[in-house]
Parts: structure tokens; sequence; C-alpha cells
């Protein structure tokens, strides 16, 4: 389950600002200001990874209700990782032999 994510990861993040918004030109933000994006809400929600359970005790993050919501769709839906589809096949030709 995690090649099929690892395959995906950059692709996503590269693909999803044009998904999105393709008509609305994407304003130039500073590093330290956030866009209102939360990218691994994104992630998760396709399918491209898992939430890790915590107890109440432990320290999680902000966003952990949004993200258990998203995996949750994802699941129910049978998106990325929790399809049932066998993932694609890799071929990685190899250059370094003569």
């Amino acid at each position: 389950a995690d090649s099929r994510v690892m395959d995906f990861g950059s692709v996503f993040l590269l693909s999803s600002g044009k998904a999105d918004s393709e008509d609305a030109p994407s304003p130039a933000v500073p590093a330290s200001q956030q866009t209102g994006l939360n990218v691994a809400e994104l992630i998760i929600g396709r399918g491209f990874g898992t939430v890790i359970r915590h107890r109440d005790f432990e320290e999680r993050s902000n966003f952990y209700d949004a993200l258990l919501a998203a995996e949750s769709r994802a699941i129910s839906q049978r998106k990325g990782i929790h399809s049932a589809k066998d993932p694609p096949v890799m071929h990685i030709t190899d250059l370094t032999t003569v």
C-alpha cells in the first residue's frame, strides 16, 4: 500500500494547484503565511495516506478531526490505497549498466 502512495505524492503536489483553480492565478504568498489549504487533508482525502490513531492524552494535530473525516470519506468512496484495484505495474529502466 505504501508504494502506491509514494508514486502519487509528488504528482499530487505538482498538479493540485492546476486542478483546483485553473482560471484564477495563485497569489504570491510568503513562506511564513498560510493560504488556507490543508495539504495533509487533501492528500488523505484523495486516498494517498492514512491517519495514525492517537489516544486522548497524546499530542496530536489541531486538524486531527478533519483528517479523520477526510480518511473516512476516502475509505467510503474507495479512493487511492483504499481501492480494491491492483496498483499499476512500475517499470524501471536501469541505465547504469553497460
